[in-house]
């Protein structure tokens, strides 16, 4: 014990004695310390030269060495062009009527007609074949323009939707035979070509093959090879949009003069889509569907309509920025044309009393970013709020003692130290994120803090012994204990969050960082910046100027004699020494303990419990049209779960075991049941083994690459199976009737099916590794699932390890810091105790306000466990260089540090107050979060702390002397300190 007690003469009597000479040297120079304090920050918001901004959520979220970004690396360089998906829905008693089928074409027109930098809808669509050899599309009568390029080396290009892209078609005389009047030039085109290109083929065998094809005697396979591979290469092409208005090929003569037995009879005998020419699958667009006795539909409650635009190799790309949800890439025409849309069907909605909502590929960005920058001037009012309470709290209401501009002085130092922070930050090489939003909350309610600690300290002073002394000997004393105080809460602080950057989190580890920096920058200028204007406002006070114009001289006669060694706060004071009596009875103390258990039980049970999910409809205010559009989603197309992509890499023919083990356990998880993980598979390679089927062969009879790159083709250039050649990535291009070029990657599509479109992480976070294992079991040089959701499903995998890594390092920080500085290791556990009970209670308690363990919440929660640390240890540490009984040093550390806590605690809820009225789910969780830190931070320190050191703190054993520590507590000495037992 003497050990401990010398070293905290020596440490903390040094540290005491250093702010004490600095304090003497501000007030002795305390311009030249403002424009230093100026000069130094200024200088370092410099590096904002350096600014930058990420908004990409795996950037920030996702480790660096996570397979999700090396995967999304190896996407990026191999995938040159990507498609929007973007979806209008329609809900009403009745979609299947008249009135809404117009409505919808009105749209559709819409949409079409719109031009973007000279571009039409086409130009920028999603370009899918026909299924039929002899169609033309009359739109495109250029052959060239309609017909299908050669597959090159740049493709994904097709089938990037949500669901699946045209099925089967069974070629048939009865199909051909509506369609081969019209386009019989074709055929005759493509056999010209061929005669010219062949002289020694039979003219008269090929012209009968010909005629008999014609009239649909003849089969594909029995054409000659060039005509048939003229035929197929010449595929015309239409805009791949999804709706039931392709049962009247979006034909307004048609449609205009439907009536409702029309609608009801086209859908339910449609078995081949007119637009695709392809199998018709109507009824994948409605939901709510109602049938008759016989199972036939007659109507249903809602439709959607899909549209799909590519952006195309080589776009000028744009980042929309925000809050980085935009999960596929963009060009400004594709922005252009979404923007559109949401303006078109935010003017018909509610026409006939239909619902019209839409779901673009940018909406969820930006309908989440406005709801936070919307709502931020709610964040803005709140700190007015605190600046006036803070004003009223420093000093009196009048014009010689009111603390306006030193209160202005005191918020501002945050400000310079935030802009400082974020200079030296980016001089680092860090980026600005979406996280650093809340630092300016992090700068003013630990800045506003050390205020009010220094303050109440000037006001002590004033009550001492020294309130005689000069001015400068005012301000030392006053740095002497204050400083010390915010000394030991900013290392915590700074420790804390330091540590936190060694997370495996980018944005984390970024916004620690710069915490950590802004609250040192905050630190020194508050003992800096702010006690040198705090001197020169004391001198304006003891010249008698005006308040608010300081050139102004007033009678200081017409205030109080005493107004200059006045308190501006001395009510708090005597409710603090009536609270001391509370502390010192043992009823208050057995209900403080029973209060605090009840708690720590409560926190305990809500923090098992508490859900860790990421559910991105939050980010969405209630009344957006996104928010409808997935209200109606959830009631109508309950079942339509995220989609993925299944990419491997070079592919050759030893690869095809593989392939058929990763196809059939990917159907086996896909098949109804209660394990059920996929809703529906969409792959090549079931299809290839149907064409070597009908060509009575196996892939096992397969034995050499160049047969396997034969048969490919043929596959691929096959009529039935054609539109799979989006599938592929080849190193060189695919010629119909020659073999397919070396494979350098391919795609298929997966879409999981569990219990609802948004599972819980006890269902995704095993399907996403169900999938990845049966991937994996393929035994492929390169292979992967991906799908933008992963980057919320695997910040879910983690996120939960990274709050309690930086909860527990924030503990460490505590402990050492306390220990350090403290000097006691009894008050330091129950610092660490007040500190781990609030970070407990505050958890439990948003599981039961319905908040759920994800990326915005734990960043908030990281950032409650620096603020809550203020709570307990100014009291601590005012305990610990108190003089007396331990009952005398609790009633001493409460009436001389107890105001300020309490202030401190309500100006950070005042900036707060306006929140709760928000739409933004950020805000929203803001809000709780640090309601409930202050609720409880308040509690375990001004409660909790003062009950445990009444009856556990040791009692001094030696008598001080009228040195070190002991002069500082007689500066505390208090007019209302009741020191009565």
């Amino acid at each position: 014990m003497k050990l401990i007690e010398r070293y905290r003469e020596i440490a903390i009597g040094g540290l005491e004695t250093a702010f004490y000479r600095w304090g003497l040297f501000v007030a002795q120079n305390p311009v030249k310390v403002i424009l230093v304090s100026f000069f130094l920050p200024a200088l370092a918001s410099l590096g904002f030269i350096l600014f930058r901004v990420e908004y990409a959520l795996d950037e920030l979220w996702i480790p660096s060495t996570s397979p999700y970004r090396l995967n999304k690396e190896w996407v990026s360089e191999h995938v040159s062009s990507t498609t929007r998906w973007n979806n209008v829905l329609y809900q009403n008693e009745n979609v299947l009527t008249p009135s809404t089928i117009k409505l919808m074409f009105r749209v559709h027109e819409e949409m079409v007609q719109f031009r973007t930098n000279g571009k039409s809808f086409r130009d920028i669509c999603l370009l899918v074949p026909v299924q039929d050899l002899f169609f033309i599309d009359p739109e495109r009568i250029d052959s060239s323009a309609t017909t299908l390029s050669p597959l090159s080396t740049t493709l994904f290009q097709v089938d990037d939707s949500d669901d699946g892209i045209w099925g089967d078609y069974d070629y048939s005389e009865d199909d051909y035979e509506d369609y081969a009047s019209d386009n019989t030039t074709i055929i005759d085109d493509v056999f010209s070509s061929s005669n010219e290109t062949d002289e020694d083929q039979d003219q008269d065998t090929e012209e009968d093959k010909l005629k008999r094809f014609k009239e649909g005697k003849e089969s594909l396979k029995d054409l000659p090879p060039d005509v048939y591979c003229g035929l197929v290469t010449r595929l015309a092409q239409r805009c791949y949009e999804g709706s039931i208005l392709e049962l009247w090929e979006y034909d307004w003569q048609t449609i205009k003069d439907l009536t409702q037995r029309d609608i009801i009879e086209d859908l339910n005998r449609a078995k081949i889509n007119p637009w695709s020419r392809g199998e018709a699958d109507f009824e994948q667009y409605l939901g709510g569907i109602k049938r008759n006795e016989s199972g036939a539909i007659i109507s249903a409650e809602a439709t959607w309509v899909q549209y799909f635009n590519r952006v195309p190799e080589g776009a000028d790309l744009v980042v929309q920025g925000g809050i980085g949800l935009e999960f596929e890439k963009s060009d400004i025409d594709s922005l252009n044309w979404e923007e559109h849309l949401i303006k078109v069907t935010g003017q018909l909605d509610g026409v006939n009393g239909t619902n019209v909502v839409s779901h673009t590929s940018r909406s969820f960005n930006d309908i989440s970013f406005e709801a936070v920058y919307f709502d931020i001037y709610k964040m803005g009012l709140g700190y007015i709020i605190m600046f006036f309470y803070t004003v009223f709290m420093l000093g009196r209401i009048n014009w010689l003692e009111s603390r306006l501009y030193l209160s202005g002085v005191g918020i501002f130092s945050c400000i310079l130290g935030l802009g400082a922070a974020f200079g030296i930050s980016f001089l680092l090489g860090f980026e600005y994120n979406q996280t650093h939003h809340m630092l300016p909350f992090i700068a003013i309610g630990i800045g506003i803090d050390d205020v009010f600690v220094i303050m109440e300290t000037w006001y002590n002073v004033h009550n001492s012994r020294f309130r005689t002394a000069s001015l400068e000997e005012k301000i030392g004393r006053t740095l002497q204990t204050a400083g010390a105080s915010v000394t030991v809460t900013s290392v915590t602080d700074v420790l804390a969050f330091s540590l936190g950057a060694f997370t495996i989190m980018p944005g984390l580890q970024a916004f620690c960082v710069s915490a950590a920096i802004c609250i040192a920058c905050v630190f020194l200028l508050q003992v800096s910046w702010f006690v040198a204007w705090l001197s020169l406002d004391q001198r304006r006070i003891q010249q008698g100027r005006h308040a608010i114009l300081p050139c102004i001289k007033i009678d200081a006669t017409n205030y109080d004699a005493n107004a200059e060694e006045g308190e501006a706060d001395p009510w708090l004071k005597k409710i603090f020494s009536f609270y001391t009596q509370l502390v010192n009875s043992r009823l208050f103390q057995a209900l403080a303990l029973v209060i605090t258990l009840s708690l720590l039980g409560f926190g305990i049970y809500g923090s098992i419990n508490i859900q860790q999910r990421f559910d991105p409809s939050r980010l969405l205010p209630g009344g957006s049209y996104l928010r409808r559009w997935l209200n109606f989603q959830k009631e109508y197309f309950p079942l339509f779960g995220f989609g993925a992509k299944v990419y491997t890499g070079e592919l050759d023919y030893l690869d095809m075991a593989g392939l058929n083990t990763m196809n059939a356990q990917m159907e086996e998880i896909a098949q109804p049941g209660p394990n059920r993980i996929l809703r529906v598979v969409e792959s090549w390679w079931p299809e290839f083994k149907n064409f070597l089927n009908q060509h009575n062969k196996t892939w096992e009879e397969i034995e050499n690459q160049n047969d396997f790159q034969t048969e490919l083709s043929d596959f691929l250039y096959s009529v039935d199976y054609a539109r799979y050649q989006h599938n592929f990535k080849f190193d060189g291009q695919l010629v119909c009737g020659e073999p397919a070029p070396k494979i350098l990657a391919t795609r298929d599509r997966i879409w999981y099916g569990m219990s609802s479109s948004l599972p819980p992480p006890s269902e995704y976070l095993p399907a996403i590794s169900r999938v990845d294992d049966i991937v994996d079991s393929g035994n492929f040089t390169q292979a992967f699932a991906i799908s933008p959701i992963y980057q919320a499903w695997e910040t879910d995998a983690i996120i939960a390890t990274e709050l309690g890594r930086n909860l527990s390092l924030a503990l460490l920080a505590v402990a050492l810091v306390s220990l350090v500085f403290l000097a006691n290791f009894l008050i330091c556990m129950l610092v660490m105790a007040c500190v781990l009970l609030t970070l407990v209670d505050l958890v439990g308690a948003l599981h039961f306000w319905g908040i759920t363990i994800d990326v915005l919440s734990c960043i908030n929660i990281v950032m409650s466990a620096g603020l809550c640390v203020d709570y307990s240890v100014h009291l601590a540490h005012a305990f610990i260089t108190a003089s007396g009984t331990r009952r005398e040093r609790v009633n001493k550390a409460l009436v001389s540090l107890g105001p300020a806590i309490l202030n401190g605690g309500t100006t950070t809820f005042l900036a707060l107050i306006v929140l709760p009225f928000s739409q933004s789910h950020v805000f929203i969780t803001f809000f709780k979060v640090f309601c409930l830190t202050v609720l409880f931070g308040l509690f375990h320190g001004l409660v909790f702390l003062p009950v445990s050191l009444v009856l556990l703190a040791p009692e001094k054993k030696t008598k001080e002397t009228n040195t070190g520590t002991s002069v500082n507590n007689e500066a505390f000495q208090s007019d209302f300190v009741d020191v009565r037992l």
